[in-house]
């Protein structure tokens, strides 16, 4: 496989508040530990351009990216509250701008076949950013931004969208919410007790995206055995309907066992587990055309690791991890609520019958 890795210097420019979770260190590390075991030198690296406001303005309205510029102009040097998390240094637009040039970079370098698949390594994140509004460490959304790039530039019709974060895209989900050209699809902490409060079973789309728009939002405990059941289950026939041209994943790696964001025990193996699952779907359904950009994780100690996990898979095509443990009786359980749901609304009328798989609890 030949995998690309996007990366820029400049991603380190951007600060939040002294002892913030998404700080610079999370990619010099990551970065530092592709250099010290050797895998830098095995993959195709990019450096990105920052997105143009034409790009940026295709998911956000003017008035939110002249707001996110202005705030960042003003601070001088000092920093600039949007809310309690999320806030802006001079730097900050700029680098929101290539972190979503590092996410089209991405895109474009794996629709046109310079590689294989790739992993943009890139800052800010973008999953909770929405149209009108910066939030949850977010400036601009690059997945979504990505998508509209790549479908407005090169003609992409069918994109498939999977986030595996700690938290719901809420983000990515408005935008995309009555467009029946993107099926987004995310597992993530329930979000009754945890943010950002969206990302239910019932929130699937209005409109012609009814049903384009899943949630599966799971218990704290949920592991590598749920994620990788509700992926085979229920996502891969969906994805398989869904014919897309390209399959993009907003790998946020707070879900991790030792991440202190979220209260989810996935592991190493489990995104191994995940990665070789969407390479295995990519190359089914779209010529191997798969993307995996950075959202969260924020334990210095493992991010590092469980990052350069996922990129060798992307670069070996396989992994050799084991995933200990079973399927919890919640996950059946949700997993069959969410399926009685879209069926009960008439969507997805040619999807498995849900009936005839085993959702037993034992």
């Amino acid at each position: 496989m030949k995998t690309g890795l996007v990366f820029h210097n400049d991603y380190l420019k951007h600060k939040q508040l002294a002892n913030h979770p998404e700080n610079p260190a999370r990619l010099s590390a990551t970065q530092e530990y592709f250099l010290k075991t050797g895998l830098m030198d095995m993959l195709y690296e990019m450096t990105p351009d920052p997105a143009e406001v034409e790009d940026v303005a295709r998911v956000h309205s003017m008035a939110h990216i002249n707001y996110v510029k202005t705030m960042a102009e003003a601070g001088c040097g000092r920093f600039a509250v949007i809310d309690p998390d999320t806030y802006l240094s001079h730097e900050t637009y700029n680098v929101a701008l290539l972190s979503a040039g590092g996410a089209i970079c991405a895109g474009e370098s794996v629709w046109k076949g310079e590689v294989d698949n790739c992993f943009a390594l890139i800052r800010p994140p973008g999953h909770h950013a929405s149209r009108n509004q910066a939030t949850g460490f977010c400036y601009f959304d690059n997945i979504s931004i990505m998508a509209r790039y790549l479908q407005h530039i090169h003609g992409v019709k069918r994109i498939c969208i999977f986030d595996w974060d700690a938290h719901a895209p809420n983000g990515t989900m408005g935008t995309f919410y009555n467009d029946p050209s993107i099926l987004n699809i995310s597992i993530h902490q329930d979000p009754h007790s945890f943010y950002p409060g969206h990302g239910f079973i019932e929130q699937m789309g209005e409109g012609p995206g009814k049903g384009y728009t899943i949630n599966f939002p799971v218990p704290a405990g949920t592991a590598d055995p749920d994620y990788l059941y509700f992926i085979n289950e229920y996502v891969v026939p969906r994805v398989r309907k869904f014919r897309p041209q390209l399959i993009a994943v907003a790998a946020g790696q707070d879900s991790h066992q030792t991440d202190f964001i979220s209260q989810l025990n996935v592991t190493d193996a489990g995104y191994a587990h995940m990665t070789q699952a969407f390479i295995d779907l990519a190359e089914e359904l779209c010529s191997g055309k798969l993307v995996l950009e950075l959202e969260g994780g924020y334990n210095l100690k493992t991010l590092p690791k469980t990052n350069h996990t996922i990129v060798s898979t992307l670069l070996e095509g396989q992994t050799d991890h084991v995933v200990q443990g079973e399927v919890l009786s919640t996950t059946k359980e949700l997993l069959m609520q969410l399926g009685n749901t879209l069926k009960g609304k008439s969507l997805w009328p040619d999807a498995p019958d849900y009936s005839e798989l085993d959702l037993s609890c034992e």
